[in-house]
């Protein structure tokens, strides 16, 4: 690494003197895009990624949809049980 550092600074010159060369303002071209231009860019990143994704085929959606409604469906079951329970026991609490 020490010698990475070496090629860096001309022979015979330490860090502050090379530092001191460099001019103090340096101009930034570093200018933000104009609204349309970011637009532009952000449609074709859009696009670029878009390529890159991997669509499922007919058979997979139909399986995972049947996995869904059958979750839902075991869901709303359960829902409905602890709904009657849950109603049982308030009503039972309600007579005394």
């Amino acid at each position: 690494m020490a010698e990475e550092n070496k090629d860096l600074i001309p022979s015979g010159e330490k860090k502050e003197e090379v530092a001191a060369k460099k001019p103090e303002k340096v101009q930034k071209k570093d200018k933000k895009p104009g609204v349309f231009a970011r637009i532009g860019k952000w449609f074709h990143e859009l696009k670029v990624e878009a390529k890159k994704v991997v669509w499922p085929n007919r058979k997979t959606v139909v399986k995972n949809t049947i996995v869904v409604i059958v979750a839902l469906i075991v869901l709303c079951a359960i829902v409905t049980v602890l709904d009657v329970v849950f109603g049982g026991i308030r009503d039972l609490i309600a007579r005394l």
